[in-house]
C-alpha cells in the first residue's frame, strides 16, 4: 500500500480537527475525509490486514463523531460530520458480517452509535 494514501488520511484528519476556518469547504473536507479512510481499508482488505481495515474504519467513525462535537457551534459543519458517519459505519457493518464474531461487534458498535 502506498503511504501517500495514510499522508492524505491524517492530512485530512488535521484539518478535521482545526479551529474553525470559514474559508475551509467543510462539505468538501468531510467528504474527502471520509472517502480516504474507506479507501484505506479497501486497501487493507485486498492486503488481508483485517485488524487494520477495522480500526481504519473506527477511528474515521469516531473522528466523524469528535469533530461533529468539535464544530458544534458551526451548525453546516455538525450536519455535515453527522451526515457522513453512515460511510464509515456501513463499511464496519460489511467487515463484521464477513467474520465470525462479528455479530456481537456490530452489536456493540449500534448500541455506541445510539
Amino acid at each position: 500500500m502506498t503511504t501517500s494514501l495514510w499522508h492524505t488520511l491524517f492530512r485530512l484528519e488535521r484539518q478535521l480537527f482545526a479551529p474553525y476556518d470559514p474559508k475551509q469547504h467543510y462539505h468538501r473536507l468531510i467528504s474527502d475525509y471520509t472517502a480516504s479512510c474507506c479507501r484505506v481499508a479497501a486497501e487493507l482488505q485486498q492486503d488481508q490486514n483485517l485488524l487494520l481495515q477495522e480500526w481504519c474504519l473506527r477511528q474515521g467513525l469516531f473522528n466523524l463523531a469528535r469533530a461533529a462535537m468539535f464544530h458544534k457551534t458551526q451548525l453546516s459543519v455538525y450536519q455535515c460530520c453527522l451526515d457522513q458517519l453512515y460511510r464509515p459505519m456501513l463499511a464496519l457493518n460489511q467487515l463484521y458480517t464477513a467474520q465470525r464474531n462479528g455479530q456481537k461487534q456490530q452489536l456493540a458498535l449500534q448500541a455506541w452509535a445510539c
